[in-house]
């Protein structure tokens, strides 16, 4: 036979008083001395009490539980950001429910309209092909509080939490312009998402007050950051050269996303072109991967444990009201191998 669950009223009868104010003690009301909320709390431990959750969110309309959006998980740095949202949530007591959009407008419209009337709240970073994002609004609208991390959208009622991915650009670009390189050139992502934009911005002005006359040549714009995409824009670079074009081959690149570089490095392999003495190469993401290659790839860190647990911090400062606000983390470059063409002392 199940052992009976203990009730507040068990604690009440337990202590002799009324059940409303073990009720209040529970929910830390005010009109309950420092001491009698003591001696309730030790009570509720001795009889192993647990809040029947159910009746606790249909008297506050609360659901305990967010909704987080990302483009993917199969991806280290979205993975981690979920750690982090997710150890959050976990000391509020919160679930979390997690949704990938897979770079779809169409699939991340969908999830966060299904989410009101699910969650409390919802953290998310935008799908890549997406440029109306009313539906976020709407959500805000219903009053589900909204936080966009790392992928933000302009015109969005949310907080945010980023990474300065201008000066992570600044960072990287600095780095090969110190060691003597001036034919640096830059693979983008979509420049509709604010993290490639930015980064591409922050490359471009990086180069043009080192003096660099025409860095819009140097720049190519890939359908995404994957190592595929890498790989192929490599292919080009010795095609062209292979045709008879022998500035094709830069003396470095800045990559927006590590899996591109990769991709790029992988393919500079195959065809014996020695990374970094004859094309240095920087990330950005820093992907684990990063140090376990034959050559380590220089990447700039984002945090992205760092930047979920403060996403995750931010909503349930939002759910109790706190006003949004936006957050700029400070990117590092990890300077390893495959950017080295002169050793720094």
């Amino acid at each position: 036979m199940a052992q009976k669950r203990t009730s507040i009223y068990d604690i009440a009868q337990r202590l002799g008083v009324s059940v409303s104010s073990v009720s209040r003690a529970l929910s830390d009301h005010p009109s309950i001395s420092a001491a009698l909320k003591e001696r309730i709390r030790q009570v509720a431990e001795e009889l192993h009490y647990t809040p029947n959750s159910v009746a606790v969110n249909l008297k506050t309309g609360r659901r305990n539980t967010i909704g987080v959006v990302v483009p993917g998980i199969n991806r280290s740095f979205f993975s981690s950001a979920i750690e982090g949202i997710e150890d959050r949530a976990y000391k509020q007591g919160y679930d979390v429910l997690i949704y990938q959009s897979k770079d779809s407008a169409e699939r991340e419209e969908r999830i966060v309209n299904s989410l009101a009337g699910k969650v409390d709240g919802v953290i998310a970073s935008v799908a890549a092909d997406a440029t109306d994002h009313g539906y976020y609004n709407r959500l805000s609208a219903a009053g589900v509080p909204v936080v966009l991390f790392d992928r933000t959208a302009q015109g969005v009622e949310a907080g945010t939490v980023i990474v300065d991915d201008y000066q992570g650009a600044v960072l990287a670009v600095d780095h090969l312009l110190w060691q003597g390189m001036r034919r640096i050139f830059h693979f983008a992502g979509p420049q509709q998402v604010n993290v490639w934009r930015d980064r591409r911005q922050g490359y471009l002005d990086t180069m043009r007050k080192a003096g660099v006359a025409s860095p819009e040549d140097y720049v190519f714009e890939g359908v995404n950051t994957s190592e595929e995409e890498g790989r192929r824009f490599v292919r080009g670079l010795l095609a062209a050269r292979a045709a008879g074009n022998e500035e094709a081959l830069p003396e470095a690149i800045f990559f927006a996303g590590d899996f591109a570089a990769l991709g790029a490095m992988l393919e500079f392999r195959e065809a014996g072109i020695a990374v970094p003495e004859r094309v240095a190469v920087v990330g950005f993401a820093n992907e684990p991967f990063c140090q376990l290659l034959a050559t380590p790839l220089s990447s700039v860190d984002q945090f992205s444990y760092k930047m979920g647990y403060m996403a995750g911090k931010m909503m349930f400062d939002r759910l109790r009201g706190e006003p949004q606000v936006g957050v700029v983390i400070a990117p590092e470059l990890i300077v390893r191998e495959s950017s080295l063409k002169k050793v720094i002392k």
